[in-house]
């Protein structure tokens, strides 16, 4: 009989894509099997992989899609007395945006970004001279300029969530934490790459927009017609939604465009909006020669 494999709860949320909080939460509640650990680690858990990986297989957990997977780890930070130059110096250094400001225990307290630096230097139009501004600049703190409290979320959020969330809040970067510890940052940049990526950006291949009925049974006959005509599908969104269709977007590759027609035409309900290469569209360079 094989033994059975035993992980930290630790290990178990990470596999998970959730919270050592949850973990526990799914011990005391009998969902996943545990066992305390002995004396030397009082009050620890250690939980059954078996159990885990079961619930990754049966719930589909798709880890790439979680903040943790996207974020830039263990972020260069700097303390509200770090000045002006200092932190200037840091993001240069590291070429980043977004610093931010821990206390001595290293609890995130404010954000600086590289547009709140920019507003913290004197005007265009001082009679200072660069000497004069350099010293100026050297008395100017974080704790003077950050933007606090600093908005967060948990490493195991949701990649959609969290653009939502920088939306709402007209942001352009979150903190990620694990329970109380600062692990990562994720901007604006890791959503868009990740909106690329999941869209297949940047692949060869072709482009179809498509108006379906909003009924049940239609969505899966349309992907099998793509299927016959040997159509490898990247993508598949629903990027608008009237009361009676829905206009999918559809990035594949490996299919021609007669033989997909042709298929889509059997179904009698599916009206392609547009067909067209992916590398049709071109970036555009305006202004000056």
């Amino acid at each position: 009989m094989e033994e059975e494999v035993w992980i930290t709860t630790q290990e178990a949320a990470e596999r998970l894509g959730v919270t050592t909080a949850r973990i526990r939460q799914m011990v005391a509640e009998n969902q996943i099997g545990a066992r305390k650990m002995g004396s030397k680690y009082r009050g620890q858990w250690q939980v059954k992989a078996s159990e885990v990986e079961k619930r990754i297989h049966e719930k589909g957990v798709t880890q790439t899609m979680r903040v943790k997977n996207r974020m830039t780890p263990n972020p260069i930070v700097a303390n509200p007395k770090t000045n002006y130059n200092e932190a200037l110096r840091l993001m240069k250094q590291n070429h980043i945006k977004h610093l931010p400001i821990v206390d001595k225990n290293g609890k995130p307290i404010g954000i600086v970004t590289q547009h709140g630096m920019l507003h913290a230097t004197p005007s265009p139009v001082t009679t200072l001279n660069v000497f004069e501004i350099a010293t100026f600049l050297d008395n100017v703190t974080m704790e003077s300029i950050m933007t606090s409290p600093v908005l967060a979320v948990d490493e195991s959020c949701s990649i959609t969530n969290a653009a939502n969330f920088m939306l709402m809040n007209k942001i352009d970067s979150l903190l990620v934490m694990r329970d109380e510890t600062l692990v990562g940052i994720i901007t604006s940049a890791d959503i868009f790459r990740t909106f690329v990526e999941i869209t297949g950006g940047g692949q060869p291949g072709s482009r179809i927009e498509a108006k379906l009925p909003n009924q049940k049974g239609h969505l899966a006959p349309f992907i099998q017609a793509l299927s016959n005509a040997g159509s490898y599908i990247v993508s598949l969104a629903l990027s608008s939604n009237e009361e009676d269709y829905g206009y999918w977007d559809v990035k594949e590759r490996g299919g021609n465009e007669d033989e997909i027609r042709k298929e889509l035409d059997k179904l009698g309900y599916a009206e392609i909006i547009s067909f067209r290469p992916s590398d049709s569209d071109k970036l555009l360079t305006l202004g000056k020669d």
